[in-house]
C-alpha cells in the first residue's frame, strides 16, 4: 500500500480529467475540445488559473499551505487527484495532500491534522459505507465542523444523494463519471472559501469570547444578569435597576503606614497578593466584587445575608492563615475590617459616553462603608447591622454581641449594630463569650446616662479580656461623660 501520508508533487497534465465508474477496469485521461485544464503553468496568461493572491490576514492552521486529505482505496484515485491540482495555489498558499485508504486511516490522519481544510471522500472502500461512518465520527465524535468534505463515489446506488445529504454533514456530493478536472477544481475552491470564510469567523468567535471573558474581569456577569444584559456590549448609559441585596465593605487596617514601607510596585505586589486570599472566598459564597477601592473591597450578596456573613467569616480565616505565610517570609501581619448591611439599593451605569463604569448607589452602601470605618474604632473584625442580623437564617449560630447605634450621614434615625466575632481567634472569641453579658449590661447602662454603674462592667469586662478594644472603648466614653460639668441654674 502507498505511504498514507504520502503528498510529493505530480507533474502536470494538458489533458482532461476523467474519473471513470468503478465498475470500469481503469481511469482514462479525456481531451474533450470544449473544456481546457485549468492547471496551466505559470506564465500561461489564461485568466482561469489557479493563483489567489488575495490578502489574506489568517494564518493557515498548519503553516503556509492547506492541507486536502484524500480518502480512497483505489491508489490511481490519489494519483489522479495529486495530478490535477499540482498545481494549485489558493491565496498563495499551495496544497498538501494527505493520503487515506481505508475510513479507519482517515480518522487517524484527521485526528492527527485536525486543521485539514479539506477531505475528498470514497464511499465504499473496506466496507459499503465507510466513507459515511467516517464523516458521522469526524462530525459527531472529533466535532470538527470546520472541515469541508466532499463526497466521490464511483457507486451512487449504494449511498442515494438525497439520502446522504439529508443524513450526513456533508458539503458536497460527487459521481467519480462527472467530477472533471475543471469541476474539481471549482468544488475545491469553494470548498477552501468555505474554510476561510468559517475559520475567520471561529477565530473572531474565539476572539469575542476572550473579549467577554475579559470584560468580566471588569464588570461582574452578575451586574449584568441583573441589568438584564446579555454582554458589556449590550449596556449603555443610565441602564439601572432597584434589587435588595447585602452590602460587604472590606478594608486593611492601618494600610497607609503598612504601604509607607514599602516601594510602589510592592504596593501593587502586596495588594494584589492579598486580594488573591480573600476574592475567591467571596465568590464562593454567591457574591460578586462589584469594585476595588485601593484595599478596599465592595462585594455585594444578592440571595441572603448568611453568605456575606458566611464569607466575611471565611475572609478572617483566610487572613489568618496568608499571615501565617507573610511572617515565616519575613513580612508583617495584616488585619482586615469588614462591614456588612442589607438594604434597598441601585445598580447602574454612570459616565459619561466615552467613558462608563458601572456602580451602586444607595443609603444601605454608605452604611455599610460606615459599619467597616467603625470596626477600626472598636476594634472588631466584622460588624452588621440590625436589617442583616434580622435577615439571617439563624442568627444564634454566630458569636455576636451587641455594639452600638450609629447613623449615616443625612439621616436622624440610629441603627444598632452588632458585632460578629464568629471568625476571631478561638482564645479570643472564647473570651467575648465568657464577658457577653457583662459587656452587653454596661452598653445598655451607658444608654441610660448611668456611666458610673456602665463603668463597673467594662472594669468586670476588662478583667477577664484586657484586650477588649470595644470594650475599653466604652469605658473612655463613660469617664469622658462623667467630666461633663453641667451649668448651674439660679432660680430668682
Amino acid at each position: 500500500m502507498p505511504d498514507p501520508e504520502e503528498n510529493q508533487p505530480m507533474q502536470a497534465c494538458n489533458d482532461e480529467l476523467v474519473f471513470a465508474d468503478e465498475d470500469d477496469e481503469e481511469l482514462v485521461f479525456a481531451a474533450e475540445d470544449d473544456e481546457e485544464l485549468v492547471f496551466a503553468a505559470e506564465d500561461d496568461a489564461s485568466p482561469e488559473r489557479a493563483v489567489f493572491s488575495i490578502n489574506n490576514d489568517l494564518p493557515l492552521a498548519g503553516g503556509n499551505t492547506w492541507k486536502i486529505l484524500v480518502v480512497d482505496d483505489e491508489p490511481e484515485i490519489h494519483n489522479i487527484t495529486k495530478l490535477v491540482l499540482n498545481e494549485f495555489t489558493f491565496e498563495g498558499n499551495p496544497i498538501t495532500f494527505i493520503s487515506a485508504y481505508s475510513g479507519a486511516e482517515a480518522k487517524a490522519l484527521i485526528e492527527k491534522h485536525p486543521d485539514t481544510a479539506l477531505i475528498l471522500l470514497d464511499v465504499v472502500m473496506e466496507t459499503e459505507d465507510a466513507g459515511l461512518e467516517t464523516v458521522k465520527y469526524i462530525r459527531d465524535v472529533l466535532h470538527n465542523l470546520l472541515v469541508r468534505i466532499i463526497l466521490r463515489t464511483g457507486q451512487p446506488g449504494q449511498a442515494p444523494e438525497d439520502v446522504v445529504i439529508i443524513n450526513y454533514d456533508i458539503n458536497d456530493y460527487k459521481t467519480k463519471t462527472e467530477l472533471t478536472t475543471r469541476q474539481l477544481f471549482t468544488a475545491v475552491i469553494t470548498a477552501l472559501r468555505a474554510f476561510r470564510t468559517l475559520t475567520r469567523l471561529e477565530e473572531s468567535r474565539r476572539e469575542l469570547a476572550k473579549i467577554a471573558k475579559a470584560s468580566a474581569r471588569f464588570v461582574p456577569r452578575q451586574f449584568l444578569h441583573f441589568l438584564q444584559k446579555e454582554s458589556i456590549v449590550d449596556a449603555k448609559l443610565g441602564d439601572s435597576v432597584q434589587a435588595a441585596m447585602t452590602i460587604l465593605f472590606a478594608d486593611i487596617r492601618s494600610f497607609t503606614s503598612l504601604s509607607e514601607t514599602m516601594s510602589p510596585q510592592e504596593n501593587f505586589d502586596f495588594i494584589n497578593s492579598y486580594l488573591r486570599q480573600v476574592g475567591p472566598v467571596i465568590r464562593q459564597h454567591n457574591g460578586f466584587i462589584d469594585k476595588y477601592i485601593g484595599d478596599g473591597i465592595m462585594a455585594l450578596f444578592p440571595e441572603t445575608p448568611d453568605d456575606a456573613v458566611a464569607a466575611a467569616i471565611e475572609m478572617q480565616h483566610q487572613v489568618a492563615i496568608y499571615n501565617q505565610y507573610r511572617q515565616n517570609t519575613g513580612y508583617q501581619p495584616i488585619a482586615i475590617g469588614i462591614g456588612i448591611h442589607s438594604g434597598n439599593l441601585m445598580l447602574g451605569i454612570v459616565g459619561e459616553e466615552e467613558r462608563m463604569d458601572s456602580t451602586v448607589i444607595a443609603d444601605a452602601v454608605n452604611l455599610a462603608s460606615r459599619l467597616e470605618t467603625l470596626t477600626k474604632v472598636y476594634g472588631s473584625g466584622i460588624i452588621i447591622s440590625i436589617q442583616t442580623l434580622s435577615q439571617l437564617d439563624d442568627p444564634p449560630k454566630y458569636a455576636c454581641r451587641f455594639l452600638d447605634r450609629v447613623k449615616v450621614k443625612g439621616k436622624q434615625s440610629a441603627v444598632a449594630v452588632f458585632e460578629i466575632y464568629e471568625g476571631d481567634f478561638t482564645s479570643v472569641k472564647e473570651l467575648k463569650n465568657e464577658t457577653k453579658p457583662d459587656f452587653e449590661r454596661g452598653v445598655w447602662l451607658f444608654f441610660q446616662d448611668k456611666f458610673a454603674a456602665a463603668e463597673q462592667y467594662f472594669e468586670r469586662v476588662l478583667q477577664v479580656n484586657d484586650t477588649d478594644c470595644a470594650t475599653r472603648f466604652y469605658l473612655e466614653r463613660c469617664q469622658m461623660a462623667e467630666k461633663i460639668v453641667l451649668p448651674v441654674t439660679c432660680e430668682d
